[in-house]
């Protein structure tokens, strides 16, 4: 992922500083219904019309995900309650079998003390 990403941005690094340099003629900007006018370089004028699609197209991209996000997000909860309930039934099947092998070993049969004075006639 790194070597693609170089793969795009080094070219990138290069050029637009060189195309900011050949393109360093003055543009005048002006809006119709508005009194402003303003001087600009050319490059200032081709990089931000390229930043602002670049930000919208992203915008787009964001909102066109949003399904896909909300499915994401859906699926991950009903995963983390499923996991919950395993969890607990786990933990039921232990406790089941504690008990079912509780009751197959029977009662523990302890002798009783043997009682004082019995000791004592001995």
């Amino acid at each position: 992922m790194k070597l693609v990403y170089w793969f795009i941005a080094a070219p990138l690094l290069v050029a637009v500083p060189l195309f900011a340099i050949s393109n360093l003629g003055i543009v005048e900007l002006s809006i119709w219904p508005l009194p402003f006018v303003v001087h600009v370089p050319i490059f200032v004028v081709a990089l931000a019309g390229l930043a602002v699609g670049f930000f919208a197209g992203g915008i787009v991209a964001w909102f066109g995900a949003g399904r896909a996000r909300a499915r994401a997000r859906s699926a991950e909860r009903a995963v983390r309650s499923r996991d919950i309930e395993i969890e607990d039934l786990r933990r039921k099947a232990h406790e089941a079998e504690r008990a079912s092998a509780a009751r197959e070993a029977g009662p523990q049969k302890k002798g009783l003390p043997a009682p004082a004075d019995a000791a004592a006639a001995r």
